[in-house]
């Protein structure tokens, strides 16, 4: 019996390590799907974009990391143009937001 109940013990610990460890590595993520906009600038320099959308302008920083998705398929930085619409998944870091997935609509 106490064999058992141990075995249940360790079972419910392990599961609440997994979790607690893989929900911390996960970046929390801020806006929406349906958060970029129109691409309104772009700067090569600083691996930067600015998106606009109702009347508001948000730069995202673009890092090694950052997937770039155009129309299902793999893309890259070279896809984003001015003009073209994109949405974007992203983390804070300190204050700027770093973009993680860029999905631009493919035209």
């Amino acid at each position: 019996m106490r064999s058992r109940r141990s075995f249940l013990h360790f079972g419910f610990v392990a599961a609440a390590t997994l979790a607690a460890s893989s929900a911390s590595a996960l970046p929390a993520y801020h806006g929406s799907a349906r958060g970029g906009g129109t691409v309104t600038a772009r700067d090569d320099a600083a691996r930067t974009f600015t998106a606009a959308r109702r009347r508001r302008a948000w730069t995202y920083h673009v890092t090694d990391k950052t997937r770039f998705v155009v129309g299902g398929a793999q893309g890259s930085w070279s896809d984003v143009k001015v003009g073209t619409v994109v949405q974007v998944r992203w983390h804070r870091a300190g204050s700027r937001r770093v973009a993680d997935v860029v999905s631009i609509r493919a035209r």
